[in-house]
């Protein structure tokens, strides 16, 4: 058989012909043309299934899956708590509106802390002011920065940086999700 003849076109200028050549009678097989790898079965460990459930597990339970920086449910709890709690800290809500945020058993606790805090900043709106100046309006806690953590799925702990006037404020927190809810757990205000 004969091959055909390759096409050459005049050359222009300085760049050299091109040249158009015949594909060769055969192509090297692509991977899906190539025949199959059988694995052989004689080389496969065979699977001991648990005969009943009172065989102890085979090996260690599975790793519960981390979170690279926090879930975004928790996220949005965290802000929505620090945000009540500069609330409380302004004065412009009670500490016991803490209370709905937290869980049930460290309800107490959480509402305790976040009243100590406030008293604490009305403390320091006081002092502040000059006696000899008519009262004007104080300078409101505000939120510099808030870091957030999710050791484990369902349970975040928060830092906050808050700043009043010339005084600067940490916040930590924690919260766990119980029944879909999250909740406070422990309060520390700094």
């Amino acid at each position: 058989m004969a091959m055909r003849s390759t096409v050459e076109m005049a050359p222009t200028g300085s760049r050299p012909a091109i040249r158009l050549r015949p594909v060769p009678r055969s192509d090297p097989p692509f991977d899906d043309e190539s025949a199959p790898q059988v694995w052989a079965p004689s080389l496969q460990p065979a699977l001991e299934w648990p005969g009943n459930a009172q065989r102890a597990p085979l090996g260690p339970p599975p790793a519960t899956p981390t979170v690279a920086g926090a879930s975004g449910d928790a996220r949005l709890a965290a802000r929505r708590f620090v945000h009540l709690c500069v609330e409380v800290l302004n004065g412009f809500r009670p500490a016991a509106h803490l209370r709905r945020m937290a869980l049930p058993a460290e309800a107490a606790d959480v509402v305790a802390k976040g009243l100590a805090g406030a008293r604490r900043a009305a403390e320091l709106r006081r002092a502040g002011r000059p006696r000899t100046r008519p009262p004007r309006r104080h300078a409101p806690v505000a939120v510099l920065r808030l870091t957030l953590c999710e050791p484990r799925p369902g349970a975040v702990e928060a830092a906050v940086t808050l700043v009043t006037g010339e005084r600067t404020w940490a916040i930590a927190f924690r919260m766990e999700l119980h029944q879909q809810t999250w909740a406070a757990t422990t309060l520390l205000i700094i």
